[in-house]
């Protein structure tokens, strides 16, 4: 991952060569639908300009869970396989001539758009989700963009327009995400996430932690952050350690969390005063400081 990182931020973007695809999201066997648009030398000047600006701001990386978050200098980094990018990839792969734009509606309604740049036989794909911003309007804040003859140029008139960042970068076998959110939502995370939940669900080792998982169900619901971090307790499966549940009673007595368990089955009773307490203690996120003898909850953690 370091090296593709390294390879990222060390790629000759102003010397690249540099194709436009937009794609939209497909019912087919191949997940989306992609079109190449032929732009001329101004915008792609301002395109390379903005990656390069854009990764040399990106100065470190973490590994991507369903919980890390990014800063205004980081990333986060995963493999490509098994994301729907694969899919995408193959899509804006295919010959650029064959592909071209036909008219204005393969433009609209676009799902988001890949900027693939190549040099020395090697690409960096910048990708960005679409918004509202595919549609007539200018903003000084954007690049904007107008189809003409089959090509894209920049303008400064009621056109398309470019935000002047990208979502993720991909490079190598490995993407590089910087607005997590858009990522999620593009590549379609979210079922990802949701479907780990329904699974958990299914698992004995984990519905044997409760007397009664109904409680649980009704908290997380449709939740997204919820959501997250039931993926992140699958994800880790810390509860399938031997003397897993036997722990969790033995450190809720001392330190008087309020746990209930049942008397017979030594099960947690999960209920609303309790739940949010039992999701930090599944994911280990109910920390002691050594120094403070405090106990904390925090967002996400590393272990060191």
């Amino acid at each position: 991952m370091q090296q593709a990182f390294a390879s990222l931020r060390a790629f000759d973007y102003v010397g690249s060569s540099t194709h436009l695809w937009v794609f939209k999201r497909s019912a087919s066997e191949h997940r989306f639908s992609s079109f190449f648009v032929q732009t001329d030398l101004h915008l792609n000047g301002l395109l390379q300009g903005i990656v390069q600006a854009e990764v040399g701001r990106i100065t470190e990386w973490a590994d991507y869970t369903y919980l890390a978050q990014t800063n205004e200098n980081s990333c986060l980094g995963s493999p490509i396989a098994g994301t729907d990018f694969e899919f995408l990839r193959e899509r804006v792969d295919r010959p650029e001539p064959e592909c071209r734009v036909r008219s204005i509606r393969d433009l609209t309604n676009a799902s988001g758009y890949v900027v693939k740049f190549r040099q020395n036989g090697q690409v960096v794909y910048a990708v960005k989700k679409s918004t509202s911003n595919w549609k007539a309007s200018y903003l000084r804040t954007h690049i904007n963009i107008v189809f003409r003859n089959g090509e894209l140029s920049a303008a400064e008139d009621n056109a398309f327009k470019i935000e002047r960042s990208f979502d993720f970068y991909a490079i190598d076998q490995k993407i590089f995400i910087v607005n997590k959110r858009a990522f999620e939502s593009a590549m379609e995370y979210r079922a990802s996430y949701a479907q780990a939940f329904v699974d958990m669900q299914q698992n004995p080792q984990f519905s044997s932690l409760f007397t009664d998982m109904q409680p649980m169900i009704d908290y997380v619901g449709t939740n997204s952050i919820h959501l997250r971090r039931m993926a992140r307790i699958e994800e880790r499966s810390l509860f399938t350690r031997p003397g897993f549940l036997d722990a969790v009673y033995a450190v809720s007595q001392r330190r008087g969390w309020g746990l209930n368990f049942d008397p017979v089955t030594n099960r947690l009773i999960p209920c609303d005063q309790t739940i949010r307490t039992i999701i930090q203690v599944l994911l280990d996120h109910r920390l002691l400081s050594e120094v403070t003898d405090l106990i904390y909850d925090v967002p996400d953690a590393t272990q060191v």
